[in-house]
């Protein structure tokens, strides 16, 4: 058997003593009762503060609001005087006018009463065409000549001079007169000042006018001791003034100090390009709020002073009565009495603190009752805690021999395990312990423990027979025991299973006639086949650290003209690559997600790799046997051939009154025949992935004149219109070949076409990062389901041999191609309003 340690006795004082928790933060009583009586005071304080902050917000937001008020209203007031004089030149002018035309005789004592009737103007004059003054009222500081020189603009109706405001109306030259007359009203600036005051009152406001040109019309202050000056007229000044007109409150401040700073409203005056600027310092607006708060704040601060003093008062008595509560807890620390209450604390104690007296020493008593049973209850404690302490010495000792058999094993599976189960014997205490592949049977002294798992047994402990005092814990150790070594045979038969697994995954992996390859998560190579190193030249011990950059430095992508091997992303969709070496060498790379790998945490991405040569070369074969079919060629060849005959027949009989129509016509279909062979050229090119451009800067109007030229030739009557906007001016395209993209869908606009006049809108603007080319045509349209396979290779929408409009079939296709190769692309959409609408897509 085991020794077993030495007893632990835990120690007991002889007196239990209940200590009482000193207070941590040094505050008193009347301390806390004052704040918390504080702060209940202080909540309708918040609120009266809450009203304070709400009630200064509110003052600021009425000035604003009656700033932006007087400057309106300062606006209509000049808009119904500027009205109010025009109306009355306007009348003037037709009395003259009616008056010249009837007795060539100006009306003056007619016009002069009509002007000492106008309040506004102090100034009335007729002034002819030469600069001549032929009518004058009251006095003005402009000269005749410069007002003439100032209204000989017929829509110039007001100007403004250095003290006066103008208006002029000119008088129409009638069919009896020749003379053509301005009638010229003018008012002193001074004037102005009137209605501004009228405007603000009392307040100190300052006033400036001013147009459209920057140019100050009129300035004055009013009830401003500051000297408030005019507002610079900057650039900067007059950008940010019409954005605050467009703004919904036409109010800023200026950016200075707070004793310089003012705040602006402006407004227009109607019917002119008049702008008006109400000027007020912050200072004003500053003592405006002050005075508003000035009554709030008083109440404010005495409502804060009387909160203090009450929770003050109130905490005195109040700390008097806790201090005994604080004496009987003392006295009992002390020498563990009960020290009863005076007289007074039982008279005028506040209920709960007597409560809490009388709660304290049934407390005491009940500590004092409890203290006598930790004696007792810490003897058997003793007892149990010895015992405890055997066990786990035990069973310390029994999870060491497990340790060693469950840590990563050096030896072998068995020898481990019979020097394991030797340790449980020699801790047991067992005279005979061993594990074996069947139960000892022939030995009745001996009893038997299977060792199992879910599979099955995998063995048996064979020990000795105990008495009923020992066997339940022998038993449990021994059950432990037995589950350690199951698991440790269960992991030695799965290692040996993956081990095998492993060997046949490589076994499979390099016997593959495609490559594989296992990409890292930073794109590095984990692992590649044979058939993959041999397909990218890669050494067994070579370490690649971008897969995707070794790639590209070895093959060159190529671009389907069916956009399927067009996508950015490396892993997307099979890809095609061609050697930069050996050009008839092509691969083909698909990505596929490789969710758990051995050795490595989460998943990752593979490339299957394929070597596809021989399948481009049968290709290449397939599209050379499309590129020499002739039957589209049959047409204009077996025409060409009867106007030659016809031709023949007419030069041997002498009669060629028809021969420049026929040779017309055979020119037609020659180049009819080039076309379409130029077409099935650049059909074979875009499939073989072949065909070249020379990208350059390129504008967009440069080439879609050249394309309408090409398409007038052959349909003058299409109208074209263009709409370029500035950033979509210039892309980066091959000039020829985006010319035969235009030039066939412009030609297209044209021929699928019934209407009368064909129309195509042109509209190229910048999206995003690309240049969009929008081609809008009032043709027949196309059908939703014929809207993806237009651009397909001899598909067209009418297919039957009564068609109307002839065709290859080859355009669309071949402008799908050209798209590609320009890494752009093409589609095409219905027209709402009839029709159909073309797109082409080029990045900048």
């Amino acid at each position: 058997m085991a020794s077993t340690s030495s007893n632990f006795v835990v120690p007991l004082p002889p007196v239990v003593k209940v200590e009482v928790e000193e207070q941590v933060v040094p505050k008193d009583f009347r301390g806390y009762l004052t704040r918390a009586l504080a702060w209940t005071a202080l909540m309708p304080l918040f609120m009266l503060a809450f009203m304070h902050f709400s009630q200064l917000t509110h003052t600021a937001a009425v000035i604003d609001d009656q700033q932006i008020m007087r400057t309106q209203q300062f606006a209509r007031s000049m808009s119904a005087r500027i009205v109010s004089i025009e109306t009355f030149l306007n009348t003037a002018a037709d009395m003259i006018s009616e008056s010249i035309a009837g007795s060539k005789v100006i009306p003056v004592s007619r016009v002069q009463r009509l002007a000492e009737k106008m309040p506004y103007i102090t100034s009335l004059k007729l002034i002819s065409e030469d600069g001549k003054v032929d009518f004058s009222y009251g006095k003005s500081d402009v000269s005749a000549s410069e007002l003439a020189s100032a209204f000989v603009d017929y829509e110039v109706k007001v100007r403004s001079f250095d003290n006066e405001i103008c208006f002029g109306s000119r008088i129409e030259e009638s069919s009896s007169s020749d003379d053509s007359y301005l009638l010229i009203g003018c008012e002193p600036k001074s004037d102005f000042a009137g209605i501004f005051e009228r405007s603000v009152g009392a307040e100190p406001y300052a006033l400036q006018i001013f147009d459209s040109k920057q140019k100050q019309i009129f300035y004055t202050s009013l009830n401003d001791k500051g000297n408030l000056g005019p507002q610079n007229l900057t650039p900067e000044f007059v950008k940010l003034s019409e954005q605050m007109l467009q703004a919904p409150t036409p109010l800023w401040r200026t950016n200075q100090k707070r004793n310089d700073s003012v705040v602006l409203s402006i407004a227009e005056i109607p019917d002119t390009d008049w702008r008006i600027v109400f000027s007020q310092r912050v200072t004003f607006r500053d003592k405006q709020l002050l005075s508003s708060l000035l009554t709030s704040g008083v109440f404010l601060v005495c409502g804060a002073l009387l909160a203090l003093i009450v929770g003050t008062f109130l905490g005195f008595r109040l700390t008097s009565y806790v201090q005994t509560l604080i004496d009987q807890i003392n006295a009992f620390k002390k020498d563990g009495s009960i020290k009863k209450p005076d007289r007074s604390f039982l008279t005028n104690a506040p209920i709960e603190l007597k409560l809490l007296s009388v709660l304290f020493e049934k407390l005491v008593r009940q500590v004092q009752s409890t203290q006598k049973k930790l004696e007792e209850a810490n003897l058997d404690l003793t007892h149990q805690v010895n015992l405890r302490t055997r066990t786990l010495n035990q069973r310390n000792q029994e999870l060491r021999a497990l340790q060693f058999l469950l840590a990563p094993l050096r030896d072998e599976a068995q020898v481990v395990i019979k020097r394991t189960v030797e340790s449980f014997r020699l801790i047991l205490g067992l005279n005979y312990l061993t594990f074996a592949d069947k139960p000892e049977s022939d030995r009745p002294d001996l009893a038997s423990l299977p060792v199992e798992l879910s599979t099955g047994v995998l063995g048996y402990l064979n020990f000795e027979r105990l008495d009923y005092t020992q066997e339940n814990r022998v038993h449990t150790s021994l059950q432990r025991l037995a589950n350690s070594i199951a698991i440790v045979l269960d992991n030695q038969e799965m290692f040996s299973s993956v081990k095998a697994s492993q060997s046949r995954f490589n076994a499979l992996l390099e016997s593959m006639t495609e490559g594989v390859v296992l990409i890292g998560k930073t794109g590095s190579l984990l692992y590649a086949n044979k058939t993959a190193r041999g397909i990218l030249s890669i050494s067994p011990e070579a370490s690649i650290a971008k897969v995707e950059s070794y790639i590209e430095e070895r093959f060159r992508k190529v671009y389907l003209a069916d956009g399927q091997n067009n996508q950015q992303d490396f892993f997307a969709g099979p890809r095609r690559y061609v050697s930069k070496v050996d050009s008839d060498f092509f691969i083909e790379a698909s990505g596929f997600l490789v969710p758990e790998f051995h050795g490595y945490v989460g998943p990752r991405m593979g490339l299957l790799l394929r070597d596809i040569s021989e399948e481009v070369s049968m290709e290449r074969m397939k599209r050379n046997l499309i590129s020499v079919v002739a039957h589209e060629l049959k047409t204009p060849v077996t025409t060409l051939r009867l106007q030659s005959e016809t031709l023949q027949r007419q030069i041997r009989s002498g009669k060629l009154s028809d021969s420049q129509q026929l040779l017309s016509e055979m020119l037609e279909e020659s180049s009819r025949l080039q076309n379409l062979i130029c077409d099935w050229l650049d059909v074979s090119r875009l499939e073989a992935g072949s065909l070249v451009i020379k990208p350059k800067v390129q504008t967009v109007t440069g080439i879609l004149n050249k394309a309408m030229k090409s398409v007038h030739l052959h349909f003058p009557q299409l109208e074209v219109s263009i709409k370029v906007e500035p950033e979509a001016e210039c892309v980066l395209a091959d000039k020829d070949r985006m010319t035969q993209v235009f030039v066939n869908i412009l030609e297209n606009a044209a021929r699928y076409n019934d209407k009368v006049k064909p129309v195509c809108s042109v509209r190229s603007e910048k999206i995003d990062d690309s240049v969009v080319i929008s081609f809008s045509d009032n043709g027949i349209g196309v059908s939703e389901q014929h809207l993806s396979k237009i651009f397909d290779s001899f598909y067209q929408v009418d297919m039957g041999s009564g068609r109307k409009v002839g065709g290859t079939g080859l355009g669309l296709a071949i402008c799908r191609g050209i798209m590609a190769a320009h890494g752009g692309k093409i589609w095409a959409e219905q027209n709402p309003v009839g029709g159909t609408i073309f797109r082409i897509s080029l990045s900048l």
